[in-house]
Parts: structure tokens; C-alpha cells; sequence
């Protein structure tokens, strides 16, 4: 009884490691100089490959066992990574098959250092959902980045238009900018050549599946058809910004919410565990 509490402790602690390193993991601004050292410490597009062919004998399995649900989040959060500047030419198949990979690994060796079916199968929980992080982490950043600076990017789009330009001029100058939204519209121009720059955003919004995007790429569709084509895009610039501002109050009043299960498995459980452990294991040892 004894050996399964330290496990558990330790299992528990081991998550909290894991959630703390990966979640909450600080971002700081790298240089030219530390983006270049970076890039030349990269692997090389084989040694990808070669990963991904590694994975090939696992993706039947996991393709009839995968839901069109989990490969479609799968492959939104594998758009995000890759605007984020990760995880370039991987499939949701391949990264779902990557995460089954770490959780079989995980659970041979929670079998060999536990001995014991359940704590394995715990250590293969901890492997498959730890192995859906960095991409996780790293897609939800640039997703709430792009939120951010959408509304703004809009205004600009506006002013152009104020201007005197017509919309798509609006927009091929507006991607000039160093925003995240120029960027993903530099990308939609140079994915629509021999088709309408419309109908590329359209498309491209709804791979993001960002509600944003596809509402954007919907209302200028009538935006491009109507008149007062610059006071439609800055009223939708304005709800834009005023929904994104109800979602971080939303997430904000979530918080405390949110954390009431982590305080309660990483604080309240070892705490009493270790409390009843204390008075307990004295009188357990003297009955024995």
C-alpha cells in the first residue's frame, strides 16, 4: 500500500512537471542572430522524413481508430503550428500517429518500471496527451495572436480603402505589414494565382476553421458587391475587436474555474495523503 502512494504521488508530481513545462512555458523575443543559430541547429528535412517513415507501419491502425472529429481539430491545430513556424509537412494522420507512438512507449515503460497494468496505462495517458502538447501550446498562441491583431489589420484594410482602392488593392497592401494577419494574407496571395483573392481567403478560412476568418472572408464577399464598402469594414472591424475583448473577459472569469481541479489532484489530495499517511501509518504498523 505503501509502494502505490509514493507511485501515485509521483505519477501526480510528474504530471504537474509536465503541465507546468509545457502550458505555462515562458516565450521570449530571439534576435536575428539566435533565429539564424537556431535555423543551423534544425534537422534536416531527411531525418523528418525519415521520422515520418518510421510511423508509416502505425497510421493503418490509427486511421480506423482516429474519429473525423479528432483528425479535424488535429489538422486545425497543425495550421496554427505551422503559421507558428513548426511542424511543417506533417498530416494530421502522421501527427496522430506520432502521439499513439508516445503513448506506447510510455506504457512499456510504465510497465517495466511499475510492474503493474493500471500505473502503465497511466504512464501511457501522461505519454499520448504530452505528446499533443508542444503542438497544442503552440498553435493556441499563434491562434490568440491572430485574434489579437485581426481587428487592426481590418482597420488598415479600411483606411486603404478610404483612400480611393478597391478592396483586393486594399488587402494586397495591407499584407506588406509585419502582423500576424499579413502574413497569412501574403501566404493566401501567393496560394491564388490563377483564382480570386476572395475565394482563396474564403478557402484558407475555413482550413483555419477560425470563426473569425470565415466570418471575414464571408462579409467581404458582400463587402466586395455592395456600396460603403470602407464604413462596413470598419464596423466589422469594431465587432471584431468587441468580440475578441468578450472572450478574453470570458476566459479570464474561466479561470478560477478551471482551476479548481489541478488544486485540488496537485495540492488538496497530496496534502491529505500525506496527512492521513502521518496519523494513520503509525497506528496501521502497530496493529500489524
Amino acid at each position: 500500500m505503501m509502494n502505490a502512494i509514493i507511485l501515485t504521488l509521483g505519477l501526480l508530481a510528474a504530471l504537474l512537471v509536465l503541465v507546468t513545462g509545457l502550458e505555462y512555458v515562458p516565450t521570449f523575443r530571439r534576435g536575428r542572430a539566435a533565429q539564424a543559430i537556431a535555423a543551423s541547429c534544425e534537422p534536416a528535412g531527411d531525418a523528418i522524413t525519415g521520422l515520418r517513415r518510421a510511423l508509416i507501419p502505425l497510421e493503418k491502425p490509427v486511421h480506423r481508430l482516429a474519429s473525423p472529429g479528432l483528425l479535424t481539430k488535429t489538422a486545425a491545430a497543425l495550421y496554427w503550428g505551422r503559421m507558428g513556424g513548426g511542424w511543417a509537412d506533417w498530416t494530421p494522420l502522421q501527427f496522430l500517429t506520432l502521439r499513439a507512438a508516445a503513448a506506447l512507449a510510455a506504457f512499456g515503460g510504465g510497465l517495466l518500471i511499475f510492474g503493474q497494468p493500471l500505473l502503465a496505462a497511466a504512464a501511457g495517458f501522461l505519454g499520448w496527451l504530452g505528446s499533443a502538447a508542444p503542438l497544442n501550446n503552440r498553435a493556441r498562441r499563434t491562434r490568440r495572436q491572430f485574434q489579437a491583431q485581426l481587428p487592426e489589420f481590418v482597420n488598415l484594410v479600411a483606411a486603404q480603402m478610404a483612400a480611393g482602392v478597391s478592396l483586393e488593392e486594399a488587402l494586397r497592401r495591407s499584407a506588406r505589414g509585419q502582423s500576424l494577419p499579413a502574413a497569412w494574407l501574403r501566404q493566401v496571395i501567393q496560394q491564388a494565382q490563377g483564382r480570386t483573392l476572395l475565394g482563396q481567403i474564403l478557402q484558407e478560412a475555413g482550413a483555419s476553421q477560425l470563426g473569425e476568418l470565415i466570418s471575414l472572408g464571408v462579409q467581404l464577399g458582400f463587402i466586395q458587391r455592395g456600396t460603403a464598402q470602407q464604413l462596413l469594414l470598419a464596423q466589422l472591424s469594431a465587432q471584431m475587436a468587441a468580440d475578441y475583448i468578450g472572450q478574453t473577459e470570458l476566459r479570464a472569469e474561466k479561470i478560477g474555474a478551471e482551476l479548481v481541479i489541478p488544486m485540488v489532484i496537485f495540492y488538496f489530495l497530496p496534502f491529505m495523503t500525506s496527512l492521513l499517511l502521518v496519523i494513520a501509518w503509525p497506528i496501521l504498523t502497530g496493529l500489524l
